[in-house]
C-alpha cells in the first residue's frame, strides 16, 4: 500500500508486477511518479523533492512496459497502463522527451493580485521549439505590470505623429512578435484589460496552439475585458501594401526573438513596418544572453539605432529555465530586457 505521509517512497513500496496488482493500483502509482518540468523562477530553489526515491525507478517502469499484463481484464486497461509507464519513462529522459502538457503561470499585477494563465505545450521536437515557454518569456511576463504605468521621457525632437496616449479614449494597440505559447501577450492583455487590443503572431505551424491557449484563458480574458486576436506574421515577408498609421501598433512585444543570424534584420525590419511613430510608442524585448548570439545582439542594437529607436530602459536579470544543466541542476539563464522609443534620429 502506498503511504500518504510526506516521506519519499521506495520503489518497493509501489505495486509490484509479480503480485499482479489491479490496473487501478498501477495507474495510481504511475500518476504518483509523474514528473513536471522544472518550474521557472528567479532562484535556484525551484524543484520540489521527489515523491519516490529515484533508485530503481527506471527498472520498475521498464518492467511494467515489458509485462504482458495478462491478468488485467481489458486491452484498453493494459494500453492505459503501458502508456502511463512509457510517459513516466520519457519524463525521466529530459525536458525534450516529456509529453504534451498544460502548465500554470502566475502573472503579478500592480495591485498585488496574481493572474493565472494556463498554457498548453505540445511535446517538443526539433522543429517546434516555438511551442515551448522559455524563461525570457516568463521573466518578461512578470515585468509587464509596471511597464506603462509611468512612461519615461523620450529623447527630444522625436517624430510628429500624435502620441497614442494623447487621446484618452483611444484603445492601445499591442503586437507580439514570435508569441510562441502566448505567455507575454496574454499576460499583457489581461493586465491592460479593456484599455488595449493585443494581437499575438507567429509562424503558421505555431499559431493553432497559440489560438488554443487564448481559448484556454477565456475566463480571465473575459473578466479583465481583454481583447486578444491571433494571426500568422512572417518577419521575412514585407506586407504589401504597407500598413497605414492607424494600422500600426503602439507597443511591440518580443521575447527570445534572436536564434538565427537572419533574425536581427528580419526583426528590426518588422518593427519598422508595424511600430507607430507616436511619441509613446514602445518596443519591449527580453532575450537570453547566450554567448553564441552576441553578434546577433550587437547587430540588433545597430539596426535599432539606424531605424531611429533608442533604449529608454534596460537591464539584466537571471531566471531558471526548465531545462537541466549537465549536472542535473536547474539551468540558470541570464537575460537582457530593454524598452525602446523613438529618438531624434527618426
Amino acid at each position: 500500500m502506498i503511504s500518504t505521509n510526506d516521506e519519499p517512497l521506495h520503489v518497493l513500496d509501489l505495486p509490484q508486477i509479480y503480485t499482479k496488482p489491479s490496473g487501478t493500483d498501477l495507474i495510481k502509482a504511475l500518476a504518483l511518479l509523474a514528473l513536471k518540468p522544472r518550474t521557472f523562477g528567479t532562484t535556484a530553489d525551484v524543484v520540489k523533492g521527489p515523491a519516490v526515491q529515484p533508485a530503481g525507478l527506471t527498472r520498475y517502469l521498464t518492467s511494467i512496459i515489458a509485462s504482458p499484463l495478462l491478468w488485467l481484464d481489458t486491452e484498453e486497461l493494459r494500453e492505459a497502463v503501458w502508456d502511463a509507464a512509457a510517459a513516466r519513462l520519457s519524463e525521466r529522459s529530459g525536458r525534450a522527451a516529456m509529453p504534451a502538457m498544460s502548465r500554470i503561470f502566475s502573472v503579478p499585477t500592480s495591485s498585488g493580485e496574481d493572474y493565472t494563465l494556463t498554457l498548453h505545450e505540445p511535446s517538443i521536437t526539433a522543429d517546434n521549439l516555438g511551442m515551448k515557454t522559455w524563461v525570457s518569456s516568463y521573466l518578461l511576463s512578470r515585468r509587464l505590470h509596471g511597464l506603462l504605468e509611468s512612461p519615461p521621457e523620450l529623447v527630444p525632437s522625436g517624430p510628429t505623429e500624435p502620441s497614442a496616449k494623447s487621446d484618452t479614449n483611444k484603445q492601445l494597440r499591442a503586437l507580439e512578435l514570435g508569441s510562441g505559447t502566448g505567455l507575454v501577450g496574454l499576460a499583457f492583455a489581461a493586465l491592460q484589460g479593456k484599455s488595449a487590443a493585443v494581437h499575438l503572431t507567429d509562424l503558421p505551424d505555431i499559431v493553432p496552439n497559440l489560438a488554443h491557449n487564448v481559448a484556454l484563458n477565456v475566463e480571465l480574458l473575459t473578466t479583465t475585458e481583454a481583447t486578444v486576436t491571433t494571426d500568422v506574421l512572417d518577419w521575412s515577408v514585407t506586407p504589401t501594401p504597407l500598413p497605414s498609421a492607424l494600422e500600426r501598433f503602439d507597443v511591440i512585444l518580443a521575447a527570445d526573438p534572436l536564434y538565427s543570424p537572419k533574425h536581427p534584420k528580419w526583426l528590426v525590419d518588422t518593427i519598422g513596418v508595424w511600430l507607430s511613430r507616436g511619441l509613446d510608442a514602445r518596443v519591449v524585448m527580453e532575450m537570453p544572453l547566450r554567448d553564441a548570439y552576441l553578434p546577433q545582439r550587437q547587430e540588433l542594437r545597430r539596426r535599432m539605432a539606424e531605424l531611429g529607436l533608442a533604449p529608454i530602459q534596460e537591464g539584466e536579470e537571471t531566471g531558471y529555465d526548465d531545462w537541466e544543466s549537465a549536472g542535473g541542476e536547474a539551468l540558470a539563464v541570464k537575460c537582457w530586457w530593454s524598452i525602446w522609443g523613438w529618438s531624434e534620429k527618426i
